[in-house]
């Protein structure tokens, strides 16, 4: 099987079974006739955006991610709240949500549908979001928030006051 068409089936059994580890990948495939290692298998879910974390029964599992905007609607209920401050923005998730919520933000980030993020670091109920600018935590929380709800982002601009820039606290209402 080639590389593209094992990716494809790595894929399909994520979304049809819960696969909770690489090893039970591994199983799968080899139920479905394909040999792999447990490297090659931890390199396609990587390579086709499968992160792992909590489902709708709160287990542990691979889901396949996406860009924030297209999924909002799972994401919107990871994100419980954005502070602000310098070029940093701190995203609290409920307990297991962080690395899913990361992955999410770094494939927006690189798809352009954030565009003043260089990149996070997940934890497992925190994310950290780097601006690229010194002081574009602000913007950068107000875009992560405008997206995550599903809305357009208004602005790209972060000139806002010295003292909104230092810190700003937002609380998401559920």
């Amino acid at each position: 099987m080639n590389p593209a068409a094992r990716k494809q089936l790595v894929a399909d059994l994520v979304k049809s079974i819960k696969i909770e580890s690489q090893e039970e990948l591994v199983k799968a495939l080899r139920k479905k006739g394909v040999e792999v290692t447990q490297t090659t298998a931890s390199r396609d879910l990587l390579e086709i955006g499968a992160l792992r974390g909590k489902d709708s029964e709160g287990r542990f599992r691979y889901i396949l991610g996406g860009t924030v905007s297209s999924i909002s609607s799972r994401s919107r209920n990871l994100l419980l709240s954005v502070t602000a401050s310098g070029n940093l923005v701190v995203a609290k998730t409920p307990p297991g949500g962080a690395q899913l919520l990361a992955g999410q933000i770094d494939e927006a980030i690189a798809s352009g549908d954030i565009r003043l993020g260089i990149g996070s670091i997940a934890g497992d109920d925190t994310v950290i979001v780097v601006a690229k600018s010194a002081t574009g935590g602000n913007g950068l929380a107000r875009e992560l928030t405008a997206l995550l709800d599903g809305e357009a982002v208004k602005s790209g601009s972060t000139s806002k006051s010295r003292k909104s820039q230092n810190t700003t606290k937002m609380k998401r209402s559920k």
